[in-house]
């Protein structure tokens, strides 16, 4: 997994969430093209939730990397399993949706 500096990641991040922006016109006509996409996001962001809870339960990461509090991102990572839960349970309750442009 690649090390990133604060200065970068929070660059990319931000990069990012301008590019979802940038999509949210088409989602909101018409839905279908982002869909797929939004099924991915949200099982990622549901097992990088699960990853930072059993990081703190585990103590560590990998071998090497050893925590002695809680793993960083484990106070949000309820959130964002119920975030992309929620999601996902939306995109199955709207997937027979007919959306017109």
């Amino acid at each position: 997994m690649p090390t990133f500096q604060f200065r970068e990641w929070l660059a990319g991040l931000i990069a990012f969430v301008c590019v979802l922006f940038l999509f949210s016109p088409l989602f909101f006509s018409t839905g279908w093209p982002i869909r797929p996409l939004a099924w991915i996001f949200a099982a990622l962001m549901a097992l990088n939730g699960v990853g930072h809870t059993l990081g703190t339960i585990a103590g560590r990461s990998v071998a090497s990397v050893h925590f002695s509090r809680p793993m960083p991102g484990f106070y949000s990572s309820p959130f964002l399993i119920a975030a992309s839960l929620w999601t996902l349970l939306e995109l199955r309750r709207t997937r027979s949706v007919k959306h017109t442009p």
